[in-house]
């Protein structure tokens, strides 16, 4: 059964993302053949976006972290993660609600999977290499034109616009959109899954994790979830 979350998969988009501090912005879903070209190839060759294994440390809530730097600095890694760790839980809820109306994707929605994936570590690394936020792996950054994936700002556009991507590549159908991000699109096609409904008829042929991934947010969202 699909579910009733309020997202909106073709909201007209009239305002962009910004790094604070730069004139840069983040054009969403923009059409040029280069995302275009990245896009499909990302979704063609199934790779996958999955939840974090491990979380590398605890938000401390202190003040929100000031983005000083020019969009795609590059910076040592340690350097990034010492400063990500003082951004605040509450600044990356903001930064969430901003971003998805940016994309036309219910915020509760992009909450969730950010919870699921990094219980909202912007240092969060899994084993597999997927990183950050919304745990993009290195070639999901690259097609939605992600370079710090440490930065919340970039990582919640970048993984959000993907998010809103294989929305619309499934017709709206959330819990199909969830096990593409989790699993890989590819993996999905392959099974023939287009639909809620012909999920949840295959769902003994996902990997387990996917299926406690989409389950666990589904509940959440189900239940109304809390910030």
């Amino acid at each position: 059964m699909k579910m009733s979350v309020s997202f909106q998969p073709y909201l007209p988009i009239t305002t962009q993302p910004r790094i604070a501090g730069t004139g840069t912005s983040l054009d969403p879903l923009a059409g040029d053949a280069q995302f275009a070209d990245l896009l499909q190839a990302e979704l063609a060759s199934g790779q996958r976006v999955i939840a974090a294994e491990e979380i590398l440390a605890e938000l401390d809530g202190s003040p929100d972290w000031e983005f000083d730097r020019a969009f795609g600095e590059a910076m040592p890694r340690d350097a990034e993660k010492t400063a990500n760790t003082s951004v605040s839980r509450q600044s990356i809820l903001n930064k969430i609600s901003d971003v998805a109306r940016t994309f036309g994707v219910d915020e509760n929605l992009v909450r969730e999977v950010v919870r699921a994936e990094s219980n909202f570590n912007p240092n969060a690394v899994s084993r597999a290499g997927a990183k950050g936020l919304m745990q993009l792996m290195d070639s999901t950054a690259r097609a939605m034109h992600v370079r710090n994936v440490y930065n919340p700002d970039e990582n919640l556009a970048g993984g959000t616009r993907y998010l809103r991507s294989l929305l619309d590549k499934y017709d709206g159908n959330v819990k199909v959109a969830l096990a593409a991000y989790n699993a890989g699109p590819g993996r999905i096609d392959r099974l023939g899954i287009d639909t809620d409904e012909e999920l949840e008829a295959r769902y003994d042929q996902l990997p387990r994790e996917t299926q406690r991934y989409v389950a666990k947010i589904m509940q959440r969202l189900n239940s109304g979830g809390t910030s």
